[in-house]
């Protein structure tokens, strides 16, 4: 080989192991990292100790856990989750902030409030549903109805009578409450209150009648006093409150109870591969022990992928609509 072409091709050669090195250098594409690659924080919109956030602290401790990052719950409550919730949605794309939240919230926020300080539908991402919470329909112990039957004859006899907590207008148990006495044709008056825990005291206390609560909140109230917990919105009975008939054996329609679910969403401008990689980390979170954990604490634990969860969320969207009409809820 003539020298040139030998120094021609020595050239060549170290060129491209030079390329390679300076390839095998290069930081890997963002869905190709581990998540999460630095520290992390899930914004729960919701008050300390609240059914999300105990969630969210259980699984960010295990996130930790498993990568050594530290994962830290910020809870950011009120005004019907938007405060948190536009955290999250102007949050940088990079995966390190998250949001657990009622899934419904978010469907039902932009039903609620023509103006919200965020466009959920664009700044927003489904990452995974995490827990679906089945609700109960529990009266106060001064309450003379002690069955889901007599219940509806007592409020069909008392049309807007009985005095129903909710936390706060627009809130799921609101809507859900309204969807039932819809499928009852009954009339119920709604009494708002500041968050869960307040609506939940009026209910003992006798100020109200009856409240639409989580398995959770239901557990404490009929072991607080002699509350009448009268019926699941399931098909089946729970296995902590086994004495609670479903709304078809009450005597009620399927499906006239909804449930809620608590679910992470990522800010909208997070690349879609990376949003499946978190995904598929939390997912990994939810161990069959995990699962056993949570559903003796009244939560029915599953996960979805992004895509399942953005088309049960616009099928959530077009049924609450119709309740929201009707209820005529404007929240501005």
């Amino acid at each position: 080989m003539k020298p040139f072409a030998a120094l021609s091709a020595l050239t060549s050669v170290l060129g491209c192991a030079l390329t390679l090195c300076v390839a095998s250098m290069a930081p890997a594409p963002a869905a190709a990292q581990a998540w999460p690659s630095a520290d992390t924080r899930i914004i729960v919109p919701y008050p300390p100790g609240a059914e999300p956030d105990v969630l969210a602290r259980d699984v960010a401790q295990r996130l930790s856990a498993a990568t050594g990052k530290n994962v830290i719950v910020e809870n950011r409550p009120g005004a019907n989750s938007i405060i948190g919730t536009e955290v999250v949605a102007k949050a940088p794309g990079d995966g390190n902030t998250l949001l657990m939240v009622d899934r419904l919230a978010v469907v039902t926020n932009p039903l609620l409030y023509s103006k919200l300080p965020y466009d959920s539908a664009t700044q927003l991402k489904p990452v995974t549903d995490m827990a679906g919470v089945r609700l109960f329909v529990v009266t106060s112990p001064t309450f003379p109805a002690r069955t889901w039957r007599d219940f509806v004859a007592f409020a069909k006899a008392n049309p807007k009578k009985v005095d129903v907590a909710i936390a706060g207008n627009g809130h799921v148990n609101h809507i859900g409450m309204e969807m039932a006495a819809q499928s009852e044709g009954i009339s119920l008056n709604y009494i708002p209150y500041n968050g869960m825990a307040p609506a939940m005291n009026g209910v003992l206390s006798g100020e109200v009648q009856a409240i639409m609560t989580g398995g959770l909140s239901a557990q404490r109230l009929a072991q607080s006093k002699p509350v009448a917990v009268l019926v699941i919105g399931d098909e089946r009975r729970s296995t902590y409150l086994p004495d609670v008939p479903t709304i078809v054996e009450a005597g009620g329609k399927a499906g006239s109870i909804p449930s809620t679910v608590f679910s992470f969403f990522a800010p909208g401008r997070t690349p879609d591969a990376l949003v499946e990689r978190i995904s598929q980390a939390l997912v990994a979170v939810a161990t069959p022990e995990f699962k056993k954990v949570y559903e003796a604490r009244g939560l029915t634990m599953f996960t979805s992928s992004p895509k399942t969860m953005a088309v049960e969320m616009k099928e959530d969207g077009q049924r609450f609509e119709r309740v929201i009409k009707t209820l005529g809820i404007k929240l501005d």
